[in-house]
């Protein structure tokens, strides 16, 4: 008896353990059916894009966020003069932790506010996407995720 309990424990530690490592690799990979943020395509991206140029940040509520790095956004030019750069490295890294006022001198625009919507950019989709996760890993609740990327927006 003792030795028939003890074969069948292990296999089912196994199983669950695979279980578990399956559900934590779907949802790092963004394979869960709810992000937790809204993806959006250019006609979104368009459309916020012009309310801010026709209102302000302030106003519109918006910070629009290109998560490439300096180079990248220097070989294809900014979306439009309204969008930021804080490239993806620095958000893993924990800008958004950050105290306001260091984070203005470090990147050269106002924190984001708990209560603004980050709306992320990135090359094809791929980085915004992370950046989004970690905006709302640091209590963010109001993100939105530009799928097409420089990639559509300049082609």
């Amino acid at each position: 008896l003792h030795q028939k309990m003890v074969h069948q424990n292990p296999s089912f530690l196994i199983s669950r353990r695979e279980t578990n490592l399956t559900r934590q690799q779907m949802s790092f990979f963004g394979d869960s059916a709810e992000p937790g943020f809204k993806r959006i395509n250019r006609a979104a991206m368009t459309e916020i894009i012009e309310d801010v140029v026709n209102s302000s940040r302030e106003e519109s509520g918006y910070v629009i966020i290109d998560v490439r790095g300096h180079d990248e956004v220097q070989d294809t030019g900014k979306l439009n003069d309204v969008v930021e750069t804080l490239p993806l490295p620095y958000i893993a890294q924990g800008a958004f932790a950050m105290e306001d006022e260091d984070f203005e001198e470090a990147f050269g625009f106002a924190k984001p506010a708990m209560d603004e919507t980050l709306v992320f950019t990135c090359k094809a989709g791929i980085r915004s996407y992370q950046s989004a996760q970690l905006a709302q890993m640091a209590g963010y609740s109001d993100i939105l995720e530009y799928m097409g990327g420089a990639n559509e927006w300049f082609s």
